[in-house]
């Protein structure tokens, strides 16, 4: 969904154009289960928080949230995402955009909430995106993210979308790499089989005051 500045990339967003139907059928249905996670991150935000979405797909995130009254944008890199995003819900802010260019001004959101988008990054550039998103979070702004927990990292043809770069993290090396961009961890839980199938680690951290 969002790219990594290499052929890695487009290797993604091609695999995600080429199996789109295959992804909205998924998450782009007409009934909306909140993600445990989003609810934890949702406790610490005030109702008036500005929220962006980093990946939001075809945005059932983004339109949850904006249902509870916050101003939120989204933001992906896959074309067919967006246009069923903006088919759903037309006065949602939906953005095209990359992680390294994010056409934001410093200190602009209250919380980030970037579910399974991370894990097109590659370990290496994560560090620069945890730095560019604290930029843009206000001081006490709050930052959840899931990514695939294990070891393995690179194209995977044996996904339910084939062909996309997927990056798995362990829970040290995670916490590791988003408190050198000076985020503080607030939480960091692996889980089995919830939203999506398989161990996720999700991770919720905040920029300190």
């Amino acid at each position: 969904m969002i790219t990594t500045r290499s052929a890695f990339t487009r290797r993604t967003i091609e695999a995600y154009e080429q199996h789109q139907s295959r992804f909205l059928r998924q998450w782009n249905t007409g009934t909306y289960k909140i993600p445990p996670h989003m609810k934890v991150w949702m406790s610490h935000l005030s109702k008036d928080g500005v929220l962006l979405d980093l990946g939001c797909g075809a945005g059932q995130d983004a339109r949850y949230l904006r249902r509870q009254g916050f101003s939120v944008y989204g933001v992906d890199l896959t074309w067919s995402f967006l246009q069923a995003a903006n088919k759903r819900d037309p006065r949602l802010p939906l953005v095209q955009a990359d992680m390294w260019r994010l056409p934001f001004l410093a200190q602009t959101f209250d919380g980030i909430w970037a579910a399974a988008s991370v894990i097109h990054l590659s370990k290496v550039s994560a560090g620069d995106v945890f730095k560019k998103l604290w930029a843009l979070t206000k001081p006490g702004g709050w930052l959840a993210i899931t990514v695939m927990y294990g070891r393995q990292a690179g194209v995977l043809e044996d996904q339910w979308i084939p062909g996309r770069y997927l990056a798995k993290w362990f829970k040290a090396e995670l916490s590791q790499t988003v408190k050198a961009e000076k985020w503080e961890v607030i939480s960091l839980d692996r889980v089995e089989n919830q939203e999506r199938k398989g161990a996720w680690l999700n991770l919720l951290a905040k920029r300190p005051c």
